[in-house]
């Protein structure tokens, strides 16, 4: 009995050994990888027929700043709208691949150059990273079943760190702070030299703006700021925002809540509000 038993488990286990799906296999590896290489060549020709043909009508393509187009003939379409647009110079090596029976993930990194066709369209670079994931089919070949893409970037009018955003937030911080505490000396380093305030209508400069509160003509009880957006453009910075004060001003109740835009300038690595426009919200 003792043989029959094992001779039913070594049947066993080699049916399970043949069953068990092939992991790394360097054929499937290396398909994978020329898939890769196909897509960078399809790009770099323009061809957006060969892209579409790295796919299936169940496809997710999931790039940059457009929406999840899904299936060939959508990824085709996109690819076609870049094309007419600019030409590109494609980069996509491969870091790694792991396959396990008929499904496939590979990542890596990408780099891109792209110089437009048309005029008014602007060329850049970018880079990033990516991760494909893949499906074999009945014929034996790969083909992408998804595809996510990053970028190294940060959005635009943002910084990749957020500190410059971060400080144009605080510096409206402190000046609501200044105007609470009649801290005109605080306020004078907050704005430019040429500072001029728009608020509903009403234009003030920066001198008048100072001596009104050094001679309390105008005193602030309270402001707070909120839902403050920052854009940073090189040396430009722009906040936009919600500004609510108790304030009065020759006497006369001025208290508002105004929707702010504040532009910055940056001069010697310190950023000063340069003018701002503020209509008050009815």
């Amino acid at each position: 009995m003792k043989t029959i038993y094992a001779v039913v488990l070594i049947s066993v286990a080699l049916l399970v050994f043949g069953c068990a799906q092939k992991v790394n296999d360097p054929a499937d590896v290396q398909a994978i990888k020329k898939s890769m290489d196909d897509f960078v060549k399809a790009v770099n020709a323009g061809d957006a027929g060969a892209v579409a043909a790295l796919t299936t009508d169940k496809t997710v393509y999931a790039d940059l700043n457009v929406p999840v187009a899904v299936g060939a003939e959508a990824i085709r379409s996109l690819w076609q709208a870049a094309f007419d647009q600019s030409k590109y110079e494609f980069s996509v090596p491969v870091e790694d691949v792991r396959v396990t029976g008929d499904v496939a993930v590979a990542r890596g990194t990408w780099t891109v150059k792209h110089t437009p066709k048309v005029q008014g369209v602007a060329g850049g670079t970018d880079g990033g990273s990516w991760m494909t994931t893949f499906a074999r089919q009945n014929d034996g070949s790969w083909k992408w079943d998804s595809v996510v893409a990053n970028s190294n970037q940060p959005l635009p009018g943002s910084t990749a760190s957020g500190e410059d955003e971060q400080a144009l937030y605080q510096i409206e911080r402190d000046w609501a702070a200044a105007g609470v505490n009649s801290d005109w000396a605080a306020l004078d380093k907050i704005l430019a030299a040429e500072y001029v305030n728009n608020s509903d209508g009403t234009i003030r400069p920066k001198k008048q703006i100072l001596a009104e509160m050094k001679s309390g003509a105008s005193k602030t009880t309270s402001a707070t700021t909120s839902e403050m957006r920052a854009l940073v453009l090189g040396e430009t910075g722009i906040v936009q925002g919600l500004w609510a004060e108790q304030s009065t001003r020759n006497g006369k109740d001025t208290s508002a809540t105004y929707r702010f835009t504040d532009i910055f300038v940056k001069r010697d690595g310190r950023w000063q509000v340069a003018t701002s426009y503020s209509p008050k919200v009815q």
